[in-house]
């Protein structure tokens, strides 16, 4: 494995300047954790449990944990007895140190010193700072080949301020996380404790890389082994509620299962599967259910009152509020910086199951007794250290929330107000990073919006919007609370079109759960490579994390009532974050450069900057689903216009689910195509596009922004207009061809379409160069198959009757012809093109081909794997190549494929469901809504993260009958050179539904283009 050395310099020749080196970010002798300098490597200093070495109440252990390190490079001791410190220090190694005598440490004041050691039974050498100071002694030390990392947290503790500089080290280039190192400290409550610290920022996916079974199992070892089963159990029951959150409900039961059969009896742990439950319960809708669950005994606390050190420390989350209903109000963290004992622990997650029936009372019309059961939750948590437990606030906003609600129902409107009010107060102050307080004003917006507030509402919900952008997030699990603001701007639309633009910029920050997912394993990806983009992704997410500790400790340091600050504190504290905020703009704008990194960031436009951006007869229409309503907002140059559909989502899904039965379905394992649904393609173009049903006939290339079961559905197969609808029934009546859909107006006839996955990755598309690459095509397909040969079957999906989750091998056995790549190469110049079929197609030597990036056309022809086996298996999307040597599966996977260096103007993906009807989990990797649905960000956005800058991906089994995908890719490849790529497909799917037997969308529609049509299918020579 290559070694890369990660300097400075490197990252100055990017910025073009670095940042000034100043103190930020918080005081590291009151962190639990800190980061270890700015730049390079990415480590940071986590507070473990001192031991042996302890004197005081107030010495503290941090372990020096980095990236790419399994085990943590170093340990660090803040102590305030300076007797005997070098001899407790010798007590608290894991293994005994032969050191040299101590000498003065160069680069340090008067009096540091540092010693040159070596393992006793290893043959690591490792350094060892002091540095004696009026009231405590500072000793640093680690492994000497981490010497930059050991002087920058030495530096940090001593001045007690972040100092900045480059943690210089060699790193290997492997793909071992923070939380990987963290799990080698041994404390999986650490682990987990960072999981739901992820959660209540707001930050759901990363929230996953902590709450794995195979980390916990790491960090506890060969210890006690009722500790590894309690902290298993804990990952894994939220592991299932998350499942749960996302409308993932078979796999959310088949998870908590596996927490219920580890059978554990542990009181707080008990606890906690009985809340979680429950909120699963009320996610589904089951009330009786969830009473029944809260009502579950569960085992009494033996010893009610721990030892400080048998003590857990807490910081849990009761939801991740990711699903769109009722666990976005339910969410609740439970933060501690002290230690809890486990009655008080107990009786927090108790208050929260009263909490919990007490929405299912109100959710039933029993008001009353919700507001009783949560007043009774409220006293409970005051009850603990006198309602000083400051980890408790979120779930005292929530209950006030709540709270709030019934008194609605009951008709206290003062009362319900002011407890909202309280509420928001109560979450800027402990939790004001922007997720929670969206949620918070969200919640307050939408009472004001029922109760003749509109005017304050409406400034409510355009401060969520504007601090979502700044703080480039999403909104994930707040679409029942914006409603009322869409509903707002659409009615005020007709007299106000400016209120398009809010809706507009509003529609973007709704993210799909699945989508959200699928950014933050990209994300997980980025940060865990090893070049340019990768260095500089790390340095912005610290930047990021600094910032969200700042902006909490000036909000505590204004709040009322709080102790004064010192002279000059916030003052430097608000300069501090003006500087961090300055340095994030210029690695963001650094970053921009990476496609890697474009297509995961959540960034924005305005609708003037996109009606800037379209050309005469060009359109954006972009469709956002909230609860059970869809929104669409259509921009142009000139006309903007936004509208609530003339269909529920729960309409649209059906009308999408009629249409699909009649494209292509399954039956026995043999893919059946039946008479096309004339009637419902029309029903939902009007629904989905009426009011600009005009507008469009002027339209010659659409740019469309699924959402719901949109993405399911490729728009060029709906039908505009009726006449042609009424002409094909009376064919048919008089005994024509119902399997002759010509003369249909299709919506994909005489207009070209472009899906875009959102504003900003359509105008990345329009405005990313040109590919340099040297050669024009490479063709990849045609894997070798496992067994005996099969003959190529009509269709190129991949089905499986197996029990269990393996992809079957017969899927290998069926490989899709190379005829289509061998023809492709032929018209664009066999000199220009290179072909990767059979035993030289696989996993393993794609990924290591070092000549990616010079093919201009990439075109993969092989099956998709998108959809796991069956509901509740894991999901590997992916497509399917030949085995390999060592290290090859045969398949080309989600992330392999992320980390692919293409450079490529387009890549095309003639193979089953690329752009959608991902199964489930694999939605989680496709970036999409779990329950089956879509998968149009799956591997389309990791070839684009991969450097492609469009891609033509098909939404169901290419049909290879009458030659269909052949023919449509001859006419494809042989379009002249001025045309784009849009009109080069939209020419090929003209000649295929122009012919009697192609006509049916089947043969002609299901391939979609992402990203722009404009660009030229080929440029240069």
């Amino acid at each position: 494995m290559r070694s890369i050395f990660i300097r400075l310099a490197v990252v100055v020749t990017v910025l073009g300047a670095a940042a000034p080196a100043t103190a930020e970010g918080p005081s590291p002798l009151a962190a639990e954790r800190f980061a270890i300098g700015n730049a390079g490597a990415v480590c940071e200093a986590q507070g473990v449990r001192l031991g042996a070495a302890r004197a005081s109440l107030f010495d503290r252990k941090w372990a020096l944990i980095c990236r790419d390190v399994n085990r943590p490079v170093g340990s660090a001791y803040s102590l305030r007895t300076p007797a005997g410190v070098m001899e407790r220090i010798a007590q608290d190694r894991a293994q005994p140190l032969d050191c040299d005598a101590a000498t003065p440490a160069q680069g340090f004041s008067a009096g540091v010193t540092v010693s040159r050691c070596r393992e006793r039974s290893g043959p690591l050498e490792w350094v060892v700072y002091t540095a004696p100071g009026k009231e405590r002694t500072t000793v640093v030390e680690g492994i000497a080949a981490y010497d930059s990392a050991l002087r920058l947290a030495l530096a940090s503790i001593v001045a007690d301020h972040l100092v900045p500089g480059t943690v210089d080290i060699v790193t290997t280039g492997g793909t071992g996380s923070l939380a990987q190192a963290r799990a080698s400290l041994g404390e999986a409550d650490l682990l987990i404790g960072q999981g739901y610290r992820q959660n209540n920022a707001g930050d759901f996916s990363g929230a996953e890389e902590y709450f794995r079974p195979d980390l916990v199992t790491t960090a506890v070892g060969g210890g006690d082994p009722a500790q590894l089963a309690t902290s298993q159990h804990e990952v894994i029951v939220n592991r299932a509620l998350q499942l749960s959150n996302m409308g993932r409900y078979q796999e959310a039961e088949r998870v908590f299962g596996e927490a219920r059969a580890m059978g554990l009896r542990d009181p707080i742990q008990s606890r906690l599967l009985r809340n979680f439950e429950a909120i699963d319960a009320i996610n589904r809708g089951r009330l009786d259910e969830a009473r029944a669950i809260l009502a579950r005994p569960v085992p009494e606390l033996v010893d009610p009152v721990a030892s400080a050190d048998g003590s857990v420390e807490i910081d849990r989350t009761i939801s991740n509020g990711l699903n769109a209903g009722l666990a976005a109000s339910l969410s609740d963290a439970v933060a501690q910086e002290t230690r809890l004992t486990s009655l008080e622990r107990a009786a927090i997650i108790d208050a929260q199951a009263l909490q919990l029936g007490a929405t299912a009372d109100r959710l039933e019309g029993k008001p009353a007794e919700a507001l009783a059961a949560l007043t009774r939750a409220r006293q409970q948590i005051a009850a603990i250290r006198q309602g000083r437990v400051v980890s408790a606030a979120r779930l005292e906003a929530q209950l006030m929330s709540e709270m709030a609600l019934s008194n609605e129902a009951l008709g206290r409107d003062d009362e319900a107000l002011s407890l909202l009010r309280q509420s928001l107060a109560l979450t800027e102050l402990r939790y004001p990073e922007t997720a929670s307080v969206s949620a918070a004003k969200a919640r307050l917006a939408a009472y004001l919006t029922r109760h003749g507030g509109p005017g304050q509402a409406m400034t409510l919900y355009r401060e969520i919007v504007a601090n979502t952008q700044s703080d480039k997030s999403a909104l994930v699990g707040l679409e029942n609370q914006l409603a009322p603001y869409f509903d707002m701007l659409v009615a005020g639309s007709s007299r106000d079109p400016a209120l398009v633009s809010d809706m507009f910029a509003a529609a973007q920050l709704i993210e799909r759960p699945g989508a959200a997912r699928t950014l933050g394993q990209l994300a997980r990806r980025l940060a865990a490579g090893d070049g340019q983009a990768s260095e500089l992704f790390r340095r912005e997410s610290a930047v990021r994390r600094e910032l969200n500790r700042l902006d909490l400790t000036l909000a505590q340091m204004q709040a009322p009532g709080a102790t004064a600050p010192a002279a000059g504190s916030l003052a430097e504290l608000t300069a501090r974050r003006e500087r961090l905020a300055v340095s994030q703009l210029e690695l963001l704008t650094a970053l921009s450069g990476y496609p890697a990194y474009r297509s995961l960031a959540r960034d924005y436009m305005s609708a003037d900057e996109m009606r800037a951006l379209l050309a005469p007869q060009e359109a954006y229409l972009e469709l956002v689903e909230i609860g059970d309503a869809m929104y669409a907002v259509y921009l142009s140059p000139e006309r903007s216009a936004g509208w609530k559909v003339g269909a529920s989502a729960s309409e649209v899904d059906k009308l999408v689910r009629q249409l699909r039965e009649s494209i292509s379905v399954s039956v026995g394992g043999i893919n059946a195509t039946y008479p096309f649904d004339v009637d419902a393609a029309r029903k939902l173009f009007d629904a989905l596009m009426g009011p600009v049903s005009g507008d469009l006939a002027n339209v010659k290339h659409l740019v469309f922004e699924p959402d719901g079961a949109l993405m399911e559905l490729p728009p060029n197969l709906l039908v505009a207009e009726q006449s042609g609808v009424d002409a094909y029934h009376a064919r048919v009546k008089s005994g024509g061809d119902e399997y002759d859909f010509r003369g249909l107006a299709w919506l994909g006839r005489g207009r070209a379409i472009s899906t875009a996955l959102s504003p900003a990755s359509f105008r990345d598309a329009r405005k990313a160069p040109s590919s340099n690459a040297g050669s024009l095509y490479l063709g990849l397909g045609q894997n070798e198959p496992v067994g005996p040969l099969q003959n190529a079957s009509l269709v190129r999906g991949v089905q499986s009757d197996e029990p269990g989750c393996q992809i079957p091998l017969a899927a290998w056995n069926r490989p899709i012809s190379a005829e289509e790549l061998v023809f492709a190469s032929q018209e664009l110049g066999t000199g220009r093109s290179a072909l990767v079929t059979g035993a030289a197609f696989t996993d393993t030597a794609i990924a290591s081909r070092p000549d990616l990036g010079n093919y201009r056309i990439v075109h993969f022809a092989t099956h998709g794997l998108v959809t796991p086996p069956k509901p509740s298996c894991p999901a590997n999307p992916a497509l399917l190549t030949s085995f390999g040597g060592p290290g090859s599966d045969g398949l080309l996977q989600f992330g392999e494929i992320f980390d692919l260096d293409l450079d490529a103007d387009l890549v095309i993906l003639s193979a089953c469901n690329t752009a959608s009807l991902a199964g489930l989990e694999a939605t989680q990797a496709a970036g999409v809504e779990g329950g089956g649905q879509q998968a149009l960000d799956g591997l389309v956005r990791a070839f684009i993260g991969a450097g492609g800058r469009q891609v033509i991906a098909s939404h169901w089994p290419a049909p290879d009958e009458y030659q269909a995908t052949r023919r449509l890719f001859e006419s494809f490849f042989a379009a002249p050179q001025s045309l784009g790529t849009g009109e080069a497909l939209l020419a090929a799917q003209t000649r295929l539904m122009d012919d009697a037997e192609t006509s049916h969308p089947f043969y002609w529609s299901g391939f979609a283009l992402i990203g722009d049509g404009e660009r030229p299918l080929f440029h240069g020579n």
